[in-house]
């Protein structure tokens, strides 16, 4: 199970999330969204399809994480700026409110997507440096030569 912050997640196949992701997506297509909300999002879902398709890479899993947490950011962006009700068909209203729910699942798709990469990349908790000499005395000077011994004339 992957945990987050020590709360454990429920063991869900990620293939769902981008399976939802791709559905919600298409349905806003009929909202008044602009081309780079579409444009943005289908390069996420790629960046998540090679994240499915690629289990050992980690970078695939690090490039989707991160990618889907800006677009949290665009899409926001986005909906503020082009979200007007004037005039709007059904179709459209309804566009722009399945992109709401699209916008909601990604926070749940950005934290399973950090557990992946946590669990691809080994989930190392070695922090600062690690001395990987400590075993070996150090050694400064060939055993031919001595080291200089202080005077006390100075």
């Amino acid at each position: 199970m992957a945990t987050f912050f020590g709360m454990e997640l429920p063991n869900i196949p990620f293939r769902i999330f981008i399976v939802a992701h791709f559905a919600l997506l298409m349905l806003s297509g009929l909202g008044a969204l602009p081309i780079q909300y579409h444009l943005m999002n289908y390069f996420v879902l790629l960046l998540g399809l090679w994240m499915l398709s690629d289990k050992a890479n980690s970078e695939a899993s690090l490039f989707f994480t991160v990618l889907n947490a800006l677009t949290i950011f665009g899409d926001i962006m986005l909906m503020i700026l082009f979200h007007r009700f004037l005039g709007y068909s059904g179709n459209a209203k309804f566009g722009t409110f399945v992109a709401v729910f699209n916008l909601l699942l990604k926070p749940a798709t950005t934290v399973y997507a950090f557990g992946e990469h946590k669990r691809r990349q080994g989930d190392n908790d070695i922090g600062g440096y690690t001395n990987f000499d400590s075993d070996v005395a150090p050694t400064y000077l060939p055993g031919h030569i001595s080291p200089p011994t202080p005077r006390g004339d100075l």
